[in-house]
């Protein structure tokens, strides 16, 4: 026998399941709403690809940082970042800087040649220099430490106006930053390698690029390259930040460079030679480097000084 319910029954239940779905689609809403919000906007914050392993002990990543409008008033643009963490205390990993050659400190070279010489995984450009910018190998005057394998190739500079940041690691692997009058002759004879640049931009944690000198055009957009270290001293960082290429990457202040310096984990970081330099150069065939970023040139620069990277491929899992 069938049962009969009164009609408001029925009412009941389909405004109970009514409710029950307008529920579920404000909480899909506020779930959209708040994995909206967790996206990083690239014209207002930095936003990176995280670091993925590309040699043994050496990590890579990408990264966009918000830059100076291109004209007063206008639109945020973003600047095209590529950085390489290394761990100094990984099995196979080593260092390399340009030696002392011609009759100043160096011979110019591109950044390829100089990995390719000197077979090295990654390589940056390294110290100011002078002249600039002929495109061939001729003698360089390096601007600041610069040191070799052990071999002082370009002293600490005595002028408070240039490149007095040192970035140093000793023949005991211990890589630490300072100022060039914060060197003493004893602990110069202890550094195995050296570059030196314009300015200190991040200090224990801290952001301190507005102390820089004017060397290397602190307050404009440029490219960049950027050295680092973490807390401890085991990670060193290389960042190159592309720039002067319209619609593509402006380039960065030297705030702007501390910040990237602080996301991507170094807690000590200076600013080296940039502009038409910034070169960053891969070689996964040892001796066969290829560009990682785009030179503002539009083509590599001979420059004074290469700083690179030797290190082990990663190993093969087996099938």
């Amino acid at each position: 026998m069938a049962r009969a319910y009164p009609l408001a029954s029925f009412r009941l239940k389909a405004v109970v399941a009514a409710a029950l779905v307008g529920l579920a689609s404000l909480g899909a809403q506020a779930q959209t709403a708040a994995t909206a919000s967790q996206i990083p906007n690239p014209s207002t914050e930095i936003t990176q690809s995280g670091y993925s392993p590309i040699y043994l002990g050496v990590d890579a990543e990408t990264a966009t940082v918000p830059s100076n409008p291109a004209t007063a008033g206008g639109a945020p643009t973003i600047s095209r970042a590529y950085i390489t963490r290394i761990d100094l205390f990984a099995p196979g990993i080593s260092l390399e800087t340009s030696p002392h050659s011609g009759p100043l400190n160096t011979t110019a070279e591109t950044i390829s040649q100089f990995a390719a010489q000197t077979r090295t995984r990654i390589a940056i450009n390294g110290n100011f220099f002078a002249p600039c910018c002929n495109a061939a190998p001729e003698p360089k005057t390096v601007i600041g430490l610069l040191v070799s394998n052990g071999n002082v190739v370009s002293p600490l500079t005595t002028d408070p106006t240039q490149s007095e940041a040192v970035l140093a690691v000793t023949r005991q692997n211990r890589a630490y930053i300072a100022e060039a009058p914060e060197i003493s002759p004893a602990q110069l004879k202890l550094i195995q390698y050296a570059v030196a640049g314009s300015a200190i931009l991040v200090k224990n944690g801290q952001d301190v690029s507005a102390q820089s000198p004017n060397e290397g055009d602190p307050l404009n957009p440029n490219p960049r390259t950027l050295v680092g270290l973490s807390h401890n001293g085991r990670y060193l960082y290389f960042a190159v930040i592309d720039g002067r290429l319209p619609g593509y990457s402006t380039g960065t202040t030297n705030e702007q460079s501390a910040q990237l310096m602080l996301a991507a984990g170094a807690t000590d970081a200076i600013n080296l030679d940039g502009g038409g330099s910034t070169e960053m150069v891969r070689a996964d065939v040892l001796g066969q480097p290829f560009i990682v970023n785009t030179p503002s040139g539009g083509a590599e620069r001979f420059d004074a000084v290469g700083f690179g990277v030797h290190a082990l491929p990663l190993p093969q899992l087996p099938f």
